[in-house]
């Protein structure tokens, strides 16, 4: 019987990870279902958003710019993916690099400054 409680013992100093019950993270949990509703509504606004977007600079290219429709789709499509991919450039670089709280305030304040461009 001793010789099986010690084989359990030196098998839980050699794997920290199988007793798991008693960390500290599973007793302050956040986040989880609580948090995806705004996850959700978030998503959800944002893909309205863009994709009422699709129709809106389609029609705009084409009216004021005098363009093709599959050229102007062709552009929004260009535009569409460089939106999507650039986050995962900017991720890269906070990781990497930067990190993500400096990364943040960098991206508030060009945020700030292309918004306050466009208004003047």
């Amino acid at each position: 019987m001793e010789e099986m409680k010690n084989e359990n013992e030196s098998n839980e100093r050699q794997d920290p990870l199988a007793n798991f019950s008693h960390s500290s993270s599973t007793k302050n949990k956040k986040g989880g279902w609580k948090s995806v509703k705004y996850i959700l509504g978030n998503e959800t606004f944002e893909k309205l958003a863009s994709m009422s977007l699709i129709a809106n600079l389609v029609v705009y290219m084409h009216t004021q710019y005098n363009m093709d429709t599959t050229f102007s789709v062709e552009v929004f499509n260009i535009w569409s993916g460089l939106v999507n991919f650039i986050p995962l450039v900017a991720a890269y670089i906070a990781d990497a690099y930067v990190g993500k709280f400096h990364m943040l305030i960098f991206g508030g304040i060009a945020s700030l400054l292309v918004n306050t461009n466009k208004l003047s």
